[in-house]
């Protein structure tokens, strides 16, 4: 698949069979994340928690359905795995890179999950929600000063990739000079 058919290609899975993905799939989305930029080549503030853990996936959805409002809905889709990626926040002026780092981590392994064939999906209120309860936060067993910032879902679906159209105007575009 060349760049333009993967870019086609992504999108948001939100049902999955149960099954996780494989170790080796699992290891090549991580992979991945480690080459995406960061701001300044600053590495060590992002950080990665895997949650294959089902009692605390359990935990994590129940606290976002409750947040948004809907308790008994599954915002994580059922999927088997949530990967979270936290930054630190080395004070208010950086909030902006340190959201940015988090955010292209994961947009990079959704694109290599998309690769794989892996279902994957953005994860933004579960991660809000979780962010707002403690005694979650501290199961993930983040390194100190990092905060969880948005995650992605990962897991077999019946569901599948392919390319489509894209309209262009989509997004607003303005030129200058």
């Amino acid at each position: 698949m060349n760049p333009f058919e993967l870019f086609q290609s992504r999108r948001c899975i939100r049902s999955y069979t149960g099954a996780p993905v494989s170790d080796g799939e699992l290891q090549k989305i991580l992979q991945a994340a480690n080459t995406a930029p960061t701001a300044m080549g600053q590495y060590e503030n992002v950080h990665l928690t895997v949650i294959t853990d089902a009692k605390l996936l359990a935990e994590i959805e129940a606290a976002c359905a409750e947040f948004m409002g809907q308790p008994g809905s599954h915002p994580l889709y059922g999927a088997p795995t949530l990967v979270v990626a936290s930054s630190r926040f080395p004070g208010e002026a950086m909030a902006n890179p340190a959201y940015s780092d988090a955010a292209i981590l994961v947009h990079t392994m959704s694109l290599a999950a998309t690769a794989l064939g892996v279902g994957c999906c953005y994860i933004w209120g579960a991660v809000v929600a979780l962010s707002g309860r403690p005694e979650l936060v501290k199961a993930l067993g983040l390194p100190e000063g990092f905060v969880p910032c948005c995650g992605l879902v990962l897991g077999q679906s019946e569901e599948s990739y392919a390319p489509r159209e894209i309209p262009q105007n989509r997004i607003g575009v303005n030129y200058v000079g």
